[in-house]
């Protein structure tokens, strides 16, 4: 059975609805078949349509920022008292940290964490409200930002960021205790029943100079789009609804037994820049196995592994047509999409951002539609950057 759409937003927002990972437009068919199709279209189309200055105004766009650590804080629905946390915040046993002293217990592992934490937890009770938890990431402390001539420069994770230091924001970045971009509201009494909004009205925060408090609104309407990009989305749009409409709930089916292998092994050509194949796809599953398969001690055990590879490695023979129409779907929405990403890229905010000394886009936006956040991320360049950053 095809895992129902509200099951998978579930799942990979996070259970409980807490945001703990987005997924890409291109990878809704994979996780959730032709409902996950029709969302991807719907969520690019109606991004489509905005940038057209045409309807669209059933999605919200925000820009995603590179920062690290993603933190949860607010005053606690139950204490009252003002918290941060990791997103170990919503875990079955969560860490809370009330004072720098529950900081360090709980993640005295990891110093660069510890820091974070604990400025966060001096600086943000300054202009949090009360009566919500918020998520967003740390984009600087005053340790991150670097001088270089008329410039500062922070590098949260993978994007350096570069502001003139004598412009508004620069004057912001340089006085800044903390820097931190929200982009989720929690409600409810209490944190295991909070649900996550994607689109935060941050106009409550307080202002104080020691909070830099970088908006992720993104005013569609100041961005540009040609029509040769209207013409390119169009393109890969009525191709992908074309191969989606001739997939079968049996292609579904086949796509679903090799999920979570397929989607590590998007992964894998995004590090690699290559394009995913079946052929691809079952060279990548061998190898896996044959690494799992060195790790094992006994014969009964690498004959169970050996009998789980030849029983994918048929499956995939025999369903290979159906995996290539997923991957060629796949390709058509990810090339749609960059489209709209390229375009919502021309409006890059007040920074600058650069990669390994080269200009970069921004990491991405959010596409809200019907409260589910959708990821638009530019996979060559950002995501190749994340991931090989994640595994050197």
């Amino acid at each position: 059975m095809i895992l129902d759409f509200k099951i998978f937003l579930s799942e990979s927002i996070a259970a409980d609805d807490k945001l703990k990972h987005l997924e890409h437009a291109e990878d809704h068919p994979i996780n959730a078949g032709a409902v996950g199709f029709k969302h991807a279209a719907d969520t690019l189309t109606a991004v489509h349509n905005q940038l057209r200055r045409k309807d669209g105004s059933n999605v919200k766009v925000t820009m995603k920022y590179d920062g690290s650590p993603s933190i949860v804080f607010g005053h606690h629905p139950q204490t009252g008292k003002f918290f941060v946390a990791s997103k170990s915040a919503f875990n079955v046993k969560p860490k809370i940290n009330y004072t720098d002293q529950d900081i360090e217990a709980n993640h005295g592992h990891a110093p660069g964490l510890v820091s974070k934490l604990k400025a966060a937890l001096k600086h943000l009770p300054k202009v949090t409200p009360k009566g919500a938890v918020y998520q967003g990431d740390i984009m600087h402390t005053p340790e991150d930002v670097k001088t270089s001539g008329d410039t500062l420069n922070f590098k949260p994770n993978t994007i350096t960021y570069s502001i003139p230091k004598d412009s508004s924001v620069g004057k912001k970045v340089a006085r800044a205790q903390l820097g931190v971009a929200v982009h989720t509201k929690y409600q409810g009494k209490t944190l295991t029943d909070m649900k996550a909004g994607f689109e935060p009205d941050t106009s409550s925060f307080k202002q104080h100079p020691d909070v830099h408090m970088i908006s992720v609104e993104h005013p569609v309407d100041r961005t540009g789009y040609s029509s040769a990009q209207e013409r390119e989305f169009e393109s890969h749009m009525k191709k992908a609804k074309a191969v989606a409409s001739s997939m079968t709930s049996a292609s579904h089916k086949a796509v679903e037994r090799h999920r979570d292998n397929i989607k590590m092994y998007i992964n894998d050509t995004v590090r690699q820049g290559t394009k995913p194949t079946t052929d691809g796809l079952k060279k990548y599953i061998t190898a896996r196995q044959a690494k799992a398969l060195s790790t094992l001690k006994t014969d009964k055990a690498r004959s169970v592994k050996q009998q789980e590879l030849k029983d994918a490695l048929d499956h995939l023979d025999a369903n290979s047509h159906h995996i290539d129409k997923a991957f060629e779907l796949h390709g058509h929405l990810q090339r749609a999409k960059d489209v709209l990403v390229h375009a919502l890229s021309s409006n890059p905010g007040s920074f600058q951002h650069t990669i390994g000394g080269q200009a970069a886009k921004p990491e991405g936006f959010v596409a809200i539609k019907n409260g589910a956040p959708t990821k638009l991320v530019d996979r060559a360049e950002f995501s190749r950057a994340n991931l090989l950053a994640a595994r050197g």
